[in-house]
């Protein structure tokens, strides 16, 4: 099922999407004209939670603050309990057992890179920085092989939800 998409820079709701509370709420809840607040927490979800959003690549820490800056154009933005219930049901749809193998090694990945800006060589951290430096090449090999096999699941059911010929089943709402 795609949730989200978008097309000409606007986001796209499918109908199936606001049948599930969290999201219904957050759509009945906006009375500003437009829906621009719904639009924004949806925005927020998808750029935020959605292997294909442009920011994946980004740190989550770092992903959050580029998406409030710089596709929300608000710094300040606070996601509601009701957003964070959001992403973490879009979560559960979205993502496949590939895509939560592929995360969990991304995190380590930032967690390595991390501890290698951060400590300073010295007699305790050569060993250890050696060790990462050592498997780096092994790291990076599995990385971009989960990486490929998550774009293709994620090409393949694209291809099969044309196949289906589902036509227009989202609208720009």
């Amino acid at each position: 099922m795609k949730v989200f998409d978008i097309k000409d820079n606007e986001i796209i709701v499918s109908p199936e999407i606001l049948t599930i509370e969290c999201f219904e709420i957050l759509w009945k809840t906006d009375k500003s004209k437009n829906k621009i607040n719904a639009y924004n927490d949806f925005k927020y979800i998808y750029h935020l939670c959605d292997f294909n959003s442009p920011y994946n690549n980004y740190s989550e820490e770092k992903r959050i603050e580029a998406i409030k800056e710089e596709v929300l154009g608000k710094k300040d933005y606070e996601p509601s309990e009701q957003v964070q219930q959001a992403c973490k049901i879009y979560k559960s749809l979205k993502e496949t057992p590939i895509e939560r193998l592929f995360n969990s090694v991304k995190d380590k990945i930032e967690e390595m890179s991390d501890y290698l800006k951060e400590n300073t060589l010295d007699s305790e951290s050569v060993t250890p920085v050696l060790k990462i430096m050592d498997s780096i090449s092994k790291v990076i090999s599995q990385y971009k092989t989960l990486e490929s096999a998550v774009k293709s699941e994620k090409e393949t059911t694209a291809i099969k939800n044309r196949g289906d010929k589902i036509v227009n089943t989202s609208f720009n709402v």
